[in-house]
Parts: structure tokens; sequence; C-alpha cells
């Protein structure tokens, strides 16, 4: 494949030549600022994505802040007995 494709069609290559690009010289390694900014825009881990993919998981999620509300509850009535 030594032969430049581009050389054969007159009209693509006249169109090509139209166009010139300056690539910006630009630094390979991040900085170590830039890094610990990456680092604290990552995404974190969902610690609830366990209980939600299965559907105990789901009902449990739903039904503790009531069971969670009615110990509170009962903790208060019989502290003012």
């Amino acid at each position: 494949m030594s032969q430049d494709p581009f050389k054969q069609d007159r009209h693509l290559r006249t169109k090509l030549d139209e166009y010139h690009v300056d690539v910006p010289d630009f630094p390979m390694k991040p900085s170590r600022w830039i890094r610990f900014i990456n680092l604290l825009a990552s995404p974190a881990k969902d610690p609830l994505d366990p209980l939600i993919s299965t559907p105990s998981g789901l009902i449990l999620l739903k039904i503790a802040p009531i069971i969670g509300t009615a110990v509170v509850t009962l903790i208060q009535i019989l502290m003012f007995l």
C-alpha cells in the first residue's frame, strides 16, 4: 500500500489542501491539582444499590422508615409515662 489514494483523485486532493489545521501543544500529563480535582469530581458508589436491585430490599427500604418512626414514638411514650 505504498500508493497514496488521494493523489489519484485531483478534486479530492484540492479540497483537502484547502484546509490547514494548527494543533496546539498541550501537556500530556495533568498537574497534581487537576488530578486532585478529578478525584473529587469522580462519581461515588451508590450505597443503596444492592438494596434497590432486589424486590425484598426495595420493600425493606420502604418499610424501614415506618418501623423507625414507630420505635421512636414508643420510646417517647415510655419516657413520658
